[in-house]
This record gives structure tokens, C-alpha cells and sequence, in this order.
């Protein structure tokens, strides 16, 4: 499976500025499903890398999908794609491959009784490295499934990079106020670089 490297540079004389204002390196992977959810943020150094490969996990969750909501992860398993994955009892049972799933789509179909639960948050989660450190299956999106009803999520290999100082890791982002770049990774495509501009507050892919 292809390893994605996004290298994010910024200039000495601005890292200061950026530390008291307490704006952190934000990342949101896109899907075509669901509510955003920031997938990692971290206080930068003049250089960084993120590196990542094109697999991806489904999670539950109880968190109420609203913005600013943090989601916290209840259940998880690493999936595949084409495949519908039934959750009850708590966890996430052996999926089945489905014939109405598309190339590169994930499916859950969630079978908690409704006198537990009118329904659970339900999402995609992929593994990141930032500047060597590793962050184990990461919510990239929420979407909220009720009791009997199947969800399907597609992820894109676009990767939405801006600074902030208010959003944290697993929020739910329903708005972005500061600049932010879109890259797009897949294909030939492997490797991205981005450079921090103090003038405009937002990067540019070198």
C-alpha cells in the first residue's frame, strides 16, 4: 500500500510568533461522508514530517457529532474496503464483502438494540506520524447512524492543512477560519511540501 509524506516548513522568525498566539499545525483528511474531524494538530518545528499509508479503521463512538465535540473512540477495527462491517454488542462483529459497497468504500451497519441506543457515531480512523511519533487510528470524519441503519464512508487521499489555536485532535470541525490548503495526494503523487507564509497566515505547496 503507497506511504504518503507531507513535509510542512516554516521560517525561524516566525515559529516565536506562532508559540505565543498558541496556533498549532492542523490536519483534516476529507471523505465524502460525514462531519470533518481533525485528524491531528501539533506545535510545529521549522521542519516536520507527516508520513501516513492508505489504510484506514472504523470506529464508535457515543459522542453527539455537534461542533467542538472531541470524539472519543469507544470501539475500533482496522477494515477493509468493499466490506460491511455489522456492530452490536459493544464491538464490531467479522464483516462480509457487499456487492453495493464501490472501489474504496467502507460500510457499517449498526445492529444496537434502539432500547440502548437511538443510534452511535460511526466514522473512519487512520494511522499518522508527525515528526516520528506515532498516532494509532485518528478519527477523520463522524457520522451519526441510527438504530438498524447502515452508513457508508469513501475517503479521499486530500489532506485540508491550516493553523489554529482553538481546535484540537478529534474535534468536529464545522467551520475553518483561518487560510488553508488543499492537497491532494494518490497516484504518482506521494510526496507533498508546504511552506508557512507569515504574510498571508496560510501555506503554499512548493
Amino acid at each position: 500500500m503507497p506511504t504518503y509524506t507531507l513535509n510542512i516548513d516554516f521560517p525561524k522568525q516566525d515559529l516565536d510568533t506562532l508559540y505565543k498566539a498558541g496556533e498549532k499545525v492542523t490536519l483534516i483528511k476529507q471523505s465524502a461522508n460525514g462531519q470533518p474531524v481533525a485528524w491531528v494538530c501539533f506545535y510545529p518545528f521549522e521542519n516536520n514530517t507527516v508520513t501516513w499509508e492508505e489504510e484506514y479503521a472504523i470506529y464508535a463512538s457515543t459522542t453527539q457529532i455537534q461542533g467542538g465535540a472531541t470524539i472519543q473512540k469507544m470501539s475500533d477495527d482496522m477494515a477493509r474496503a468493499q466490506m460491511l462491517y455489522t456492530f452490536q454488542n459493544g464491538n464490531f462483529g467479522t464483516p462480509s464483502p457487499s456487492g453495493q459497497l464501490s472501489e474504496g468504500q467502507y460500510g457499517v451497519v449498526n445492529q444496537t438494540p434502539l432500547d440502548q441506543a437511538e443510534g452511535l457515531c460511526f466514522g473512519l480512523a487512520q494511522n499518522v506520524q508527525v515528526n516520528g511519533t506515532a498516532y494509532p487510528n485518528r478519527p477523520i470524519n463522524a457520522d451519526w447512524v441510527p438504530s438498524k441503519h447502515v452508513a457508508t464512508f469513501t475517503p479521499y487521499e486530500n489532506i485540508k492543512l491550516f493553523m489554529n489555536s482553538s481546535i484540537q485532535d478529534g474535534m468536529v470541525v464545522t467551520d475553518i477560519f483561518s487560510p488553508s490548503l488543499t492537497l491532494t495526494f494518490g497516484g504518482s503523487t506521494t510526496e507533498i511540501t508546504a511552506n508557512y507564509n507569515a504574510t498571508t497566515g496560510s501555506f503554499a505547496q512548493a
